[in-house]
């Protein structure tokens, strides 16, 4: 399959549609593809800088969020793009979340809407995306350098791990 034109940084399948893929690049661009069908090219979309990772929300199949090297995420709704795939989706919102890129991102499984990011300017925030209007209702640095890799635990909810530039987990 040839949907990017550079580097692809980060895939996710849809938790909800097992066979939907969705794929972002170093090209500006975020390619979704059913691989029921994997001839046809995808719905693709750009975005504004390098994609740094994505995520589905695990509580509704048609919304992901990409997280992008200019330090902004970008959220889309799939259904955008029903009526003109060739068009792609437009984000319903762009959140400039840190200062410097933002490496990873973590929707929490219990709490809808809740969305942790992590940023090589050495902080976690967490965002509340109700309404497509997101705030942030913390922020903190860790003290474990670039922040590279977080997840919320699916057993714990309310438990964020955290991995960075300093070789400690937090």
């Amino acid at each position: 399959m040839e949907h990017h034109t550079d580097k692809v940084q980060a895939v996710a399948w849809n938790r909800h549609v097992p066979d939907v893929l969705l794929s972002g690049s170093f090209d500006h661009s975020v390619v979704l593809m059913d691989m029921r069908y994997p001839s046809h090219t995808g719905i693709k979309s750009a975005v504004t800088a390098d994609v740094e990772s994505l995520a589905w929300d695990p509580h509704d199949q048609y919304s992901f969020v990409v997280s992008l090297e200019d330090g902004t995420v970008q959220g889309f709704d799939v259904r955008g793009a029903a009526s003109d795939p060739a068009s792609g989706c437009k984000p319903c919102f762009t959140l400039h979340a840190h200062d410097k890129a933002v490496t990873t991102v973590s929707y929490n499984a219990s709490a809808p809407k809740l969305l942790a990011t992590g940023s090589t300017d050495t902080t976690v925030k967490l965002w509340d995306l109700s309404n497509n209007q997101p705030s942030c209702v913390a922020s903190n640095s860790p003290k474990a350098g670039a922040v590279f890799s977080i997840t919320f635990s699916e057993e714990c909810p309310f438990l964020l791990a955290i991995g960075g530039s300093k070789g400690k987990l937090q």
